[in-house]
């Protein structure tokens, strides 16, 4: 952590022995392993927090992961660290069971979005509101349609397949890679964890990574590819069956991710806040638009966890909130869909 740089192979491999013996993680901790964010480590190494500096302000991506005992004690390390650089801890992607460390640290808070987050065990696509999911179960499967979990160690032995469903995507998409809270097309990373993959007549068609939180409990879908030529409703077949997957496998949950500034109580600040916040959620939106996000996941049945960022109230959050989208688009070529 002393450049602030990204880490190096020897952290991220620290970092994944840590995530092994986790008693708290959240699924999005696995984001360090994907090498763009420094690492602060607890003294006994087996607690960290990933984080990237922008200016002024030292952004943590979610929360500390690691021993329950050390995590207040790392927070405190993190401000301590940022502030004798002259810099303000910010907090992004917190959920409401850190709220209570992060005020101790004299932090402000504000909502940013909820997650939707799938009761595995209660997943089912019967009854009225999951017509439209056993309709995209049955049409992906007379077309052809296959669903798979690929173990981890995958990702390298169809890495060809894999990355030309991933470019069909970026080029469909006009997109680029994202970083900082989104995955990317990473075979290394992508080689840790679980693969979802729907095949097509024996081809990969789609694809998603699952991340696993602490305890096996709750997995995430992190990145999402599809092939813009593959069936129709591809992804909700997907999202479907890996909802199923999650039941059968026993997970308590699946996140499917955040939608942005959803369910906002406080109104008078939320048109600027939304307009900075929706930056943030640019990946999905150019695919569904932010009304349409939240939409979308809806139609899964999920409960909404709010998500929050946090910061000391000297450092403006919806600026704090812009520079979490410029490290996920890369910058402002990224983040105003301008290719580098």
């Amino acid at each position: 952590a002393r450049t602030h740089g990204p880490a190096t192979p020897s952290d991220v491999g620290r970092a994944r022995l840590a995530l092994e013996t986790a008693e708290i993680a959240t699924p999005e901790a696995s984001l360090a392993l994907l090498g763009d964010k420094a690492l602060l480590f607890s003294p006994s190494g087996r607690s960290f927090i990933a984080y990237r500096v922008r200016g002024r302000r030292w952004i943590a991506m979610s929360e500390p992961a690691g021993l329950r005992e050390e995590r207040l004690e790392l927070l405190w390390a993190f401000a301590e660290m940022a502030d004798s650089y002259g810099g303000a801890p910010v907090f992004y992607s917190v959920g409401e069971g850190l709220l209570a460390d992060l005020a101790t640290l004299g932090l402000a808070v504000r909502k940013v979005g909820e997650a939707a987050v799938i009761d595995a065990a209660r997943f089912s696509t019967e009854g009225k509101g999951k017509q439209n999911l056993r309709t995209a179960l049955n049409r992906a499967e007379r077309e052809g349609a296959r669903f798979e979990v690929a173990p981890p160690g995958s990702a390298r032995v169809l890495e060809t397949e894999l990355r030309a469903v991933s470019d069909a995507w970026l080029n469909h998409h006009n997109g680029s890679e994202k970083a900082f809270s989104l995955g990317r097309f990473d075979t290394e990373y992508l080689d840790g964890q679980r693969l979802a993959l729907v095949r097509e007549n024996g081809r990969i068609v789609a694809f998603a990574n699952l991340l696993v939180g602490a305890g096996g409990r709750e997995a995430m879908i992190d990145l999402m590819r599809y092939d813009p030529d593959g069936p129709h409703g591809v992804m909700d077949y997907l999202f479907t069956r890996t909802a199923q997957w999650a039941r059968e496998q026993g997970l308590e949950r699946l996140d499917l991710g955040m939608a942005p500034l959803s369910g906002l109580e406080d109104r008078r600040m939320a048109p600027v806040f939304a307009r900075v916040g929706a930056l943030v959620f640019e990946e999905g939106g150019a695919v569904y638009g932010f009304q349409g996000l939240r939409a979308y996941k809806a139609k899964f049945g999920p409960d909404w966890r709010s998500k929050f960022i946090a910061a000391p109230p000297s450092a403006p959050l919806p600026l704090a909130l812009l520079d979490v989208a410029l490290l996920t688009s890369g910058g402002w070529l990224g983040l105003l869909g301008l290719k580098k």
